[in-house]
């Protein structure tokens, strides 16, 4: 399912969890003023308009993201004047001259990049030398609450009869330190960020799910289907309610490495 206006618009009012992510990871990366950065899969950016506070009038900014509907509130909604927002995927970013960005971020979006090592590489191209790279997302040695839901319920009838096409690949550190390898990076840090997911009920947890992942909490199952498959999670996530909501635990796999 592609994004929509809807759900784009929806990120902006609950998208908290990864917005703190992304402060983790840029206390790691030490942004200072006159850098330039580039975000990739900036969203709605609003965490971009506080990277270009972070480099100030010298520095420059640049969000990409796949979801047009996403730039769009980008475009209306954080202006300034050392900030760009355009449409594009992290594995092209052949617009960008070689060495161009002190800063590649990306926050919450890596596990989406359908060819996650050529990104890597462009990645590395796009950085001057002694440049940083940060990736913070959701870690493939751990499987959250939402991942089993979501396993469960589109394994039965009729879902089953519609695989994913794109689903998303969390990386396990040993596979995030060997793309790393072979995309030249081999100063590097990886930590473990672990945070808590709250949500007062199932249907604001599977609110935040659609609005965070462009609609794809339902796989590739068609329309008609999904109203039943959320009635199905919604139950699952029911058993998991609490006098405080739900709190759901996820590790964050945190990288910063640098280009040499």
């Amino acid at each position: 399912m592609a994004d929509t206006e809807e759900l784009a618009r929806g990120y902006t009012l609950v998208n908290d969890t990864q917005y703190n992510a992304g402060l983790f990871l840029l206390q790691r990366l030490a942004v200072v003023p006159g850098m330039r950065v580039l975000d990739v899969g900036c969203g709605p950016g609003n965490l971009t308009a506080y990277i270009a506070q972070l480099v100030g009038d010298d520095g420059t900014v640049v969000g990409i993201d796949p979801s047009k509907e996403r730039i769009a509130i980008a475009l209306r909604t954080a202006v300034r004047p050392n900030l760009t927002f355009l449409e594009g995927r992290a594995e092209d970013l052949s617009r960008f001259p070689a060495a161009s960005f002190d800063i590649v971020f990306v926050n919450s979006t890596f596990h989406w990049v359908r060819d996650q090592p050529a990104a890597l590489r462009e990645f590395a191209r796009v950085l001057r030398p002694g440049g940083r790279l940060g990736i913070s997302g959701g870690s493939g040695d751990f499987v959250a609450a939402h991942e089993k839901i979501k396993a469960d319920v589109l394994s039965r009838e009729p879902y089953r009869r519609y695989p994913e096409e794109s689903p998303p690949v969390f990386l396990k550190r040993r596979e995030m330190e060997g793309l790393l390898d072979d995309a030249g990076f081999a100063d590097r840090t990886i930590v473990v960020n672990k945070i808590v997911k709250a949500a007062r009920d199932a249907d604001a947890m599977i609110d935040w799910l659609d609005t965070s992942s462009s609609g794809k909490t339902y796989g590739s199952i068609p329309l008609h289907l999904r109203p039943s498959a959320r009635e199905e999670m919604k139950r699952e996530w029911d058993k998991l309610v609490t006098e405080e909501g739900i709190r759901m635990e996820m590790e964050l796999l945190v990288t910063v490495a640098v280009k040499n």
